[in-house]
């Protein structure tokens, strides 16, 4: 139960620090382990809400790859498992894009993500993203 409250916490000091960052290019993440599973909660500007519920209607359908969480020299730490979630548009614009995204990604493995990972939204658009600090 603690550690639910934790993660609640955590995802809305995401939201709220990105609330104040109008505008701004942020990609963070915050981590959760379902065994055997790491649930990943990210926050983009990478992807508009649009842009992201495309993604997520294109991997259902197996038009597109599904995520993939790779390690600093692009080898694959693990890819997305289940749908992916799309919870919100957020004000943290990346590339010209007026708004970005959060997103909700399930990956096959209990590994612990650094403080830094890097995850492919499709095969050519790798994004850092930074641990949101608690």
């Amino acid at each position: 139960m603690i550690k639910r409250l934790s993660f609640i916490a955590s995802v809305l000091l995401l939201i709220v620090g990105a609330n104040t960052a109008s505008a701004a290019c942020v990609n963070r993440y915050v981590s959760r382990t379902e065994r055997p599973r790491t649930v990943l909660t990210l926050l983009t500007g990478k992807l508009t809400f649009q842009e992201a519920q495309a993604l997520a209607e294109a991997i259902k359908t197996k038009q597109a790859p599904p995520l993939e969480w790779v390690d600093e020299s692009g080898k694959t730490v693990a890819r997305q498992s289940g749908d992916l979630k799309v919870v919100r548009p957020m004000p943290v614009a990346c590339d010209g894009k007026p708004s970005g995204v959060v997103m909700v990604a399930e990956f096959l493995t209990v590994i612990t993500p650094p403080k830094k990972i890097t995850v492919k939204l499709n095969p050519d658009t790798p994004v850092v993203f930074e641990q949101q600090a608690e």
